[in-house]
């Protein structure tokens, strides 16, 4: 179903008795100093972006560890982060559990479950658990599904 397309009025004119540039002067100073009117944010000061900003940021718009580290070094040397947000966050996460994993002949296995569960605060008993991995050439996702979903 097409809409049709309005057309202009014919009948419109200019009105000779326009505001003068003064008085259109005047009507901004007015609304620039009202006192009631209370901005969220300053235009001399920059909002400077939280750790959780920039994780969203990261998030959104689907980059990588590669690709994000350059982003938030960036806005660093810009100074549009804050003194605390840290820019290389992302690296280090699997260091806790590194050891536990070895790698022969190109396979890559768990070589310690029982000690992975005890640093991650769970009795480890091999009826209630399974171990769940995804691999592609750049990582190795490992995770440890319970029997029943009680444990996230």
């Amino acid at each position: 179903m097409a809409l049709p397309v309005p057309k202009p009025p014919t009948n419109m004119m200019l009105s000779d008795s326009g505001s003068t540039d003064e008085e259109v002067g005047q009507a901004n100073k007015i609304m620039d100093c009202d006192p009631t009117f209370a901005g969220s944010c300053s235009l001399n000061e920059p909002h400077l972006l939280t750790q959780g900003d920039l994780n969203d940021i990261v998030c959104n718009l689907n980059l990588s560890k590669k690709q994000a580290e350059p982003l938030g070094s960036r806005l660093k040397g810009w100074n549009l982060l804050r003194k605390d947000t840290k820019v290389c966050f992302y690296r280090g996460l699997h260091e806790e559990f590194k050891d536990f994993f070895s790698q022969e002949d190109g396979v890559m296995f768990c070589n310690d479950v029982c000690s992975i569960m005890e640093v991650l605060g769970h009795e480890y008993n091999p009826d209630q658990w399974r171990l769940f991995t995804d691999s592609s050439k750049v990582r190795l996702k490992v995770v440890l599904l319970h029997e029943g979903n009680r444990f996230p």
